[in-house]
C-alpha cells in the first residue's frame, strides 16, 4: 500500500510536469503562487507580501511573477504542506509545531529551553542550524525550505481563567498544543489538560471555554485580539515559535537554474534579517497589550518548578531529534546547566 507522503510526492510530480510546458521552461514570465494561513498582523504574512514576492519580481528583472495570498485564503497551516507537494501551490509556510505532522526534522525547534534567548538563537540558527534543517527537510519530507524564521518570539501561558503562578495553578485548564509530542508532553508536565485544537477556530474556541488557554508567543494574542478571552499571561518562556517557509522539492527543483538563484538568493536574505524584524514586530504588538491583560512573572524559586518537567519531556521525545545536534546547540550556547540534568536524566 503506498504511503500517504509517497502519495503525494507523484501526485505533486505530476503536479509539476503539467506546469513545465508553460513559459517557465521558455524562461518568460514564471508564475508563483505564494499562500499561508497567518493574519497580516503577523510577520510571516509581512515577510510574503512585502519582502519575499518583490524581491521575487526585482532580482529576476520581472520574470518571476508571484500571487500571494495570506489569511487562509489558499491552505492554512499543514494543509499548505499538502497543496505545496500536489503541485497546487508554488511557496507556502507552516509553524514549527504544525509541521510536526509530516516528519520529525524540525522537532529539534520545539524542544523546551534549547535556547536560552533570541540572540542566541539567532547565532546558531543563521550559523548552521538552518542549513542542516533544510538538508534534513529534503531528505525526510520532499521540501525544499527557502527559510526558517521566528515569529513573535518565545511562547507563555495564556488563560482566560486564573492567575496562573506555578505549574500546580494549571490543574484541570486545557491548554490548546499544537500537533507534536514536545507541547503535549510540556503542557501535561505541567499539569494541564494538553489540548490540540484548529489555529483557525481558536478564539472560538477559548470564547464558549471549550478550550481554557494556549501556549503561543504573546505578541500573537495581540496580533489576534486574543486579550478579549485571555487576560492572564504567565511568562514561561521556553519554546522558540519558528515558521518554515518552503517550496516542494519537486517544484524547486522543476524551476530553471536562474529562478532557482533568486529563490535562494531572497530566502538567505530573509534568513539573515529574520529576527530583527521579529523584534520590531514584537515591539510593535506587545504595546498594544497595555492595559489589556494581567502579567505574571514567576519568582526564581516558581520558575525552578517549571523547569522540573523538562528534563522528563526531554527523554518522552527522545527518538524524534537528533541528541548529538541537540548537544550542539546547547553546547554553543553555554547552557551547561541544562546539559547536565537532560544527560542525568538520559535525555541525551
Amino acid at each position: 500500500m503506498i504511503s500517504k507522503r509517497n502519495l503525494l510526492k507523484s501526485l505533486g510530480m505530476i503536479a509539476v510536469a503539467s506546469t513545465m510546458s508553460t513559459g517557465a521552461l521558455a524562461q518568460d514570465t514564471l508564475r508563483l503562487t505564494m499562500a499561508n494561513g497567518i493574519a497580516a498582523t503577523v510577520p510571516t504574512s509581512w515577510m510574503f507580501t512585502d519582502y519575499i514576492a518583490p524581491r521575487l519580481v526585482e532580482y529576476s528583472d520581472g520574470r518571476i511573477d508571484p500571487t500571494v495570498t495570506i489569511g487562509g485564503g489558499l491552505c492554512s497551516e499543514h494543509s499548505c504542506v499538502e497543496q505545496a507537494l500536489l503541485g497546487e501551490i508554488d511557496m507556502g509556510s507552516v509553524s514549527g509545531g504544525n509541521i510536526g505532522g509530516f516528519g520529525s526534522t524540525f522537532d529539534i525547534l520545539n524542544l523546551p529551553y534549547i535556547f536560552k534567548d533570541d540572540v542566541e538563537a539567532e547565532k546558531v540558527m543563521n550559523g548552521w542550524l538552518a542549513d542542516e534543517l533544510r538538508q534534513r527537510a529534503r531528505e525526510e519530507m520532499d521540501i525544499h525550505v527557502i527559510t526558517v524564521v521566528p515569529s513573535l518570539g518565545f511562547r507563555n501561558l495564556q488563560n482566560r481563567v486564573r492567575e496562573i503562578r506555578t505549574p500546580a495553578d494549571l490543574k484541570g485548564l486545557k491548554i490548546r498544543v499544537t500537533k507534536t509530542d514536545v507541547e503535549l508532553g510540556l503542557l501535561n508536565g505541567w499539569n494541564a489538560v494538553a489540548t490540540p485544537f484548529d489555529w483557525a477556530n481558536l478564539y472560538e474556541g477559548l470564547e464558549t471555554g471549550v478550550v481554557d488557554g494556549m501556549y503561543i508567543p504573546d505578541a500573537y494574542v495581540a496580533a489576534r485580539k486574543f486579550y478579549e478571552v485571555t487576560p492572564y499571561i504567565t511568562t514561561t518562556g521556553g519554546i522558540l515559535n519558528s515558521h518554515i517557509i518552503f517550496m516542494s522539492a519537486a517544484r524547486y527543483d522543476s524551476l530553471p537554474e536562474w529562478a532557482r538563484e533568486v529563490v535562494d538568493r531572497v530566502g538567505g536574505e530573509l534568513q539573515a534579517e529574520a529576527f530583527d524584524i521579529d523584534r520590531k514586530w514584537q515591539a510593535d504588538r506587545l504595546a498594544e497589550l497595555e492595559g489589556e491583560v494581567t502579567y505574571y512573572e514567576p519568582t526564581d524559586e516558581e520558575m525552578l518548578q517549571w523547569y522540573q518537567s523538562v528534563p522528563e519531556v526531554w527523554v518522552t521525545v527522545k527518538g524524534t531529534f537528533d541528541p548529538a545536534l541537540a548537544r550542539r546547540v546547547l553546547e554553543e550556547q553555554g547552557m551547561d546547566e541544562l546539559l547536565s540534568g537532560l544527560e542525568e536524566a538520559g535525555a541525551l
